[in-house]
């Protein structure tokens, strides 16, 4: 297994992975090592793969050497179209055909612009956007995806795209989550990578130390820890604590027999409302 996990922010762009490789003969795995699935490119681009080795770095080879094409494109979707197309000729010239098994992430700037692509299927471009500004990618998606989802609800509020350095956290998180739910088949050591703006305002891409990430990792335990807190006050109730207090209602007022008795004589001496008979 293996997974990938990329967000489009509001400043940038963030990708992760996890480190498992797994060679196979045909379909069956013959083993488990560890690997770089995260990289930055020529032209300030970034790239992370899921899936086979040898055709992510095919694909990472001819985006390292294409870079000057995203200038040239009019439309932001015309650059990881053009490496679609070529890939697909080239796999097919080698014998691939349509036996394609690799989903990767490509990040680079076109016209100032932050743009996050995913290549899922047969490397079919997809970019991310406002409104959908998050991916996972690999066998590991079906355990990402839901997580994703649940991080996104709870930190991104009404569906606004976070900063990097939010999504920095949430990838970090939602790879982790995978790595402990699927021994075995998604290892660490977790990489991540950014692609965003220098104190020149230039966009900038650039590879997390292993000691930043290992900060997040810290995050993720402190915010595991104030879920717990809070949820030892549910069950203590201290979490109503500082709450005002319920209204007090007043006791309706209870009728007396004597004021009951002054009704009946006010009803008996009123020649608008009933005679005395019908009282009786």
């Amino acid at each position: 297994m293996t997974v990938a996990v990329a967000f489009l922010c509001s400043d940038g762009v963030v990708v992760a992975a996890d480190s498992m490789l797994t060679p196979s003969v045909g379909n069956l795995p013959v083993g488990h090592h560890k690997g770089k699935k995260v990289s930055v490119l020529s032209g300030g681009q970034l790239f992370a793969f899921a899936g086979d080795q040898g055709q992510a770095e095919r694909f990472k080879i001819m985006a390292n050497g294409s870079y000057a094409a995203i200038a040239n494109a009019q439309h932001a979707l015309d650059y990881p179209i053009g490496l679609t197309t070529s890939l697909i000729q080239q796999f097919h010239a080698t014998g691939i055909g349509n036996v394609i098994n690799v989903n990767t992430v490509l990040a680079y700037v076109h016209s100032d612009k932050q743009q996050c692509c995913i290549f899922e299927g047969a490397i079919q471009p997809r970019l991310l956007d406002t409104d959908h500004y998050y991916a996972a990618l690999g066998s590991g998606k079906l355990a990402a995806d839901p997580f994703l989802r649940f991080l996104v609800d709870v930190f991104c509020g009404s569906n606004s795209p976070p900063n990097t350095r939010e999504a920095i956290f949430l990838a970090t998180w939602t790879i982790q989550h995978v790595i402990d739910t699927n021994p075995g088949g998604v290892a660490g050591p977790i990489r991540v990578a950014t692609l965003e703006r220098n104190a020149q305002g230039v966009f900038e891409p650039r590879e997390l130390p292993v000691g930043e990430i290992e900060e997040h990792q810290q995050a993720i335990e402190s915010a595991a820890q104030a879920l717990r807190t809070w949820r030892d006050a549910i069950q203590s109730g201290k979490a109503a604590d500082g709450l005002p207090s319920p209204p007090i209602l007043s006791p309706p007022a209870r009728t007396s027999i004597h004021s009951s008795a002054q009704h009946a004589n006010n009803l008996d001496a009123s020649p608008h409302l009933i005679t005395s008979e019908a009282v009786i």
